[in-house]
């Protein structure tokens, strides 16, 4: 049980674009201590986990429910994911996405020019 909660928090924590240290400032606690509760080598107190729920902006019954967890937050259990992205990785996708269809906009409309343009003689 240590190892799935440590895993829901750690994905959380990722969803929120928070660090380990950041979290562990928050805590009072070493980021070494913080980064044991996540991959389960240490059960954190009641306190600790509301703590927790209240940094990340959930509630404790979060960290232990599967529904819950899916439901608000859409995370799936180890082993049944792909990968993982967090918010910020998902606003650089998102930037370089309009970064290239502003490309393509510019490429398209020097394109439309070319088409418009009369052949050129050679003399």
């Amino acid at each position: 049980m240590k190892k799935i909660i440590g895993y829901r928090i750690r994905k959380l924590r990722q969803s929120k674009d928070y660090s380990q240290e950041n979290m562990a400032t928050e805590l009072g606690i070493t980021a070494g201590a913080y980064a044991k509760i996540e991959r389960g080598e240490t059960d954190p107190s009641a306190t600790r986990l509301l703590r927790i729920a209240e940094i990340l902006g959930v509630d404790v019954y979060t960290f232990f429910h599967d529904n819950q967890l899916r439901v608000a937050s859409r995370l799936e259990e180890p082993g049944s994911f792909y990968g993982t992205a967090s918010k910020s990785d998902i606003l650089g996708l998102a930037d370089m996405l309009q970064k290239m269809n502003r490309e393509i906009e510019k490429i398209k409309t020097e394109l439309e020019g070319l088409k418009k343009e009369p052949a050129k003689k050679s003399r």
